[in-house]
C-alpha cells in the first residue's frame, strides 16, 4: 500500500506540474484576469500540490498494520485519499475551464482528503508503553 501512495504521489505531482504549465500557457497575462478568478485557479492548483505530499509521505512513512481493524481504517483512509484526489485534479479542471467559478468539486476533495487523513491517524496511532 506505501508503494502505491508513493506512485501515485509522484504522478499527482507531475500532474501539479502540467496544470502549472496550463496555467502559464492559457492565462499568461496575469494582470488582465479578474483577480477572483486567479486566486480560483491557483488555490486549486495549490490543492493538487499538497494532495500529491499526502500520498508522497505515506508512501515514505506508511506501516500497514497487522491489526484487522487497524488495517481496515487504513485501507479506507487510503481509498478516500486517493478519491480527493482525483476530485481535487477535477476540480481544478472543471472550476477553471469549464464553469470559472466555485463548485463543490473542490469542497469535497477537501473533505475526502481529511476523513483520509484521520482514517489514517486512527488507524496507526499507537500508545507506546513504558518500561516499568
Amino acid at each position: 500500500m506505501s508503494y502505491a501512495h508513493l506512485i501515485f504521489g509522484v504522478i499527482v505531482f507531475i500532474i501539479f506540474l502540467i496544470t502549472g504549465k496550463f496555467m502559464r500557457l492559457d492565462f499568461p497575462d496575469k494582470e488582465i484576469i479578474p483577480q477572483d478568478f486567479r486566486l480560483l485557479m491557483r488555490s486549486r492548483h495549490i490543492y493538487i500540490l499538497f494532495s500529491s505530499f499526502i500520498h508522497i509521505l505515506l508512501g515514505v512513512y506508511l506501516q500497514v498494520e497487522t491489526r484487522i481493524w487497524r488495517k481496515t481504517l487504513q485501507l479506507f483512509g487510503s481509498t478516500l485519499l486517493i478519491a480527493g484526489s482525483i476530485l481535487l485534479i477535477w476540480a481544478f479542471v472543471y472550476e477553471t475551464y469549464t464553469t470559472k467559478t466555485f463548485s463543490e468539486a473542490s469542497r469535497w476533495g477537501i473533505y475526502l482528503s481529511l476523513g483520509g487523513t484521520i482514517l489514517h491517524l486512527v488507524g496507526g496511532f499507537k500508545v507506546k508503553k513504558g518500561k516499568s
